[in-house]
């Protein structure tokens, strides 16, 4: 029990250290996808847009709890919510150390770019330019393509920048205290209560698309891993005890062709040859999950659905049960050749008593290593599978928000994978307190 508790302790800081991994990819994409070229991203619309689509994603609040800076920026920074325009001001001021005149120019060049009343195309075309860019070099020279009368608040606050410089300001750090009104804080709590986030394509709950693409993807994988240990375990134990038989070497050769052969490859030869009459052999149903009639009984509901089902599910389940069925082999076989398998012979106990009763349990162990890393394997193995057999799954969903770079969904995909995987490795740990008591006790035992 101590065991695994020590175990248990490790569970949230490994779910914290992947929030914290998945926080992070959610902060390097925009909060809004860009539709066109530069003209769209120069707009105000868009940047009205913008602002509201970080507003509802807190974008515009701290990073963290704290953070730590020079003097010449301001505790303010995180209200510019445009990547470009932060980027500016930030040089700006690391450049020059005054950010009072760094405030007025950029204020002054938004007044410009973006005016209550229309002014010419160049000279508005040249302030959003300068708004988008940080480099030096091109800042000067756009700078001095500025004319007009119009452009000569932007000019004297620049020349404002140069003459009221204080660079020795960078010099000086300074931490800024942010308290829980910061953007990680908000994640960790929409977390907690369920709140993945809108996607970017059609602004619809990241959570119903997950929850609804979950549900196929759990029905696929749990079918697959159920006939991955109900197949493998008794294949892989009966080949270690007919060792050297025709029977062990057939069943050697097929899961050493099964655990080599691709099995998306081995889906879509199922998908053109069995689920299509072109070829004459229209055994299966071609695509989806299939959907029963609305007033179907429960047995019709249940043909529906093994009959879509039954290539998929093969398919995931081949290479698994493999993998399964040959280390469990090596390993049963390592155990006949211990003293205590002639022991228990000797007292007389029958061949299936030695086998299930003595070998397997020290044999499973391997076995249960392998638990640990067969759920995220056969969730990433479901990508292709799903995308073949036109599955809404996970992997589908995966593939299709990840085309469409709506990464919202992919991040909210990537943590619940890590998820999985963090609960694998648990069920791994309390299988090993199961199968082997000593373990209970940790290094206890061993003193």
């Amino acid at each position: 029990m101590r065991y695994l508790l020590r175990r248990l302790l490790y569970l949230p800081l490994s779910l914290l250290l992947l929030v914290s991994l998945c926080f992070v990819l959610s902060r390097t994409v925009p909060p809004l996808a860009q539709d066109g070229g530069a003209d769209v991203a120069y707009s105000r619309a868009y940047l009205e847009r913008y602002r509201a689509a970080a507003e509802a994603a807190d974008r515009v609040l701290p990073l963290f709890y704290f953070s730590l800076s020079n003097a010449s920026l301001p505790d303010t920074l995180h209200h510019i919510v445009v990547p470009a325009h932060r980027e500016l001001v930030t040089v700006l001021a690391t450049r020059f150390g005054n950010w009072p005149a760094v405030q007025t120019y950029y204020r002054e060049l938004l007044h410009l770019a973006y005016p209550d009343s229309d002014t010419d195309d160049r000279t508005l075309g040249t302030a959003r330019r300068l708004l988008a860019t940080s480099d030096p070099t091109q800042l000067a020279t756009l700078q001095g393509q500025l004319r007009g009368p119009r452009t000569l608040a932007v000019r004297a606050a620049y020349a404002q920048l140069h003459t009221e410089a204080s660079p020795w300001r960078t010099l000086l750090p300074r931490l800024y205290w942010h308290g829980t009104a910061n953007q990680y804080h908000r994640y960790l709590g929409r977390l907690l209560s369920g709140d993945l986030g809108q996607s970017l394509t059609d602004r619809r709950s990241v959570a119903g698309k997950v929850r609804r693409a979950l549900s196929v993807t759990l029905l696929l994988n749990g079918l697959a891993l159920l006939l991955v240990y109900l197949l493998g375990v008794p294949l892989g134990m009966y080949m270690a005890q007919r060792h050297g038989t025709r029977f062990d070497r057939w069943a050697t050769a097929l899961t050493f062709l099964g655990f080599g052969i691709p099995s998306f490859w081995v889906a879509t030869l199922l998908a053109n040859f069995l689920t299509t009459p072109a070829f004459g052999m229209d055994l299966f149903p071609s695509m989806g999950l299939g959907e029963p009639p609305p007033d179907a009984g429960l047995l019709s509901i249940l043909r529906t659905r093994i009959a879509h089902l039954l290539l998929p599910v093969w398919c995931l389940t081949y290479p698994s049960l493999a993998y399964v069925a040959r280390h469990l082999r090596t390993s049963a076989l390592n155990e006949l050749q211990r003293p205590y398998v002639d022991t228990a012979r000797m007292k007389g106990l029958s061949e299936h008593r030695v086998l299930w009763g003595h070998v397997f349990r020290n044999a499973a162990f391997p076995l249960i290593t392998l638990l640990g890393s067969l759920l995220p394997a056969l969730l990433a193995g479901s990508v292709l599978v799903e995308l073949i057999f036109n599955l809404p799954g996970m992997g589908r969903l995966l593939y299709t928000s990840a085309l469409a770079r709506d990464w919202p969904v992919v991040t909210a995909l990537v943590l619940l994978n890590g998820l999985v995987t963090v609960i694998g490795l648990l069920l791994a740990d309390v299988a090993y307190t199961l199968a082997d008591p000593r373990i209970r006790l940790g290094k206890s035992s061993l003193r």
